[in-house]
């Protein structure tokens, strides 16, 4: 899977959540000094009978998180068997500056 540029990371994102890309620009420069991530997973929930479907999350992967890398097969964000979800795009932890 390629690496996805910030603005199209945040466009897709964004369009579907409440938040802009600045905002998300943001909250991600903060994880990354917090967390030092080697980037982010971006996931969407595709259980069809499921109030999340469609549904988007961003998760940090690397060293220093719970996933170390991006995950091959279906994860669950939240711990639920409703919320599976697939990783869509990714961003490298560099694509921020």
């Amino acid at each position: 899977m390629k690496y996805a540029t910030f603005e199209e990371f945040a466009k897709l994102y964004c369009e579907r959540q409440v938040q802009t890309p600045d905002g998300l620009r943001e909250v991600l420069t903060a994880q990354k000094a917090k967390f030092n991530p080697a980037g982010w997973m971006l996931l969407e929930c595709q259980m069809l009978d499921s109030s999340r479907m469609a549904s988007l999350t961003i998760l940090p992967y690397g060293p220093n998180n719970t996933y170390k890398e991006i995950p091959s097969h279906p994860i669950s964000p939240r711990g639920l068997a409703s919320d599976m979800s697939v990783v869509i795009m990714n961003l490298n932890g560099d694509s921020l500056s």
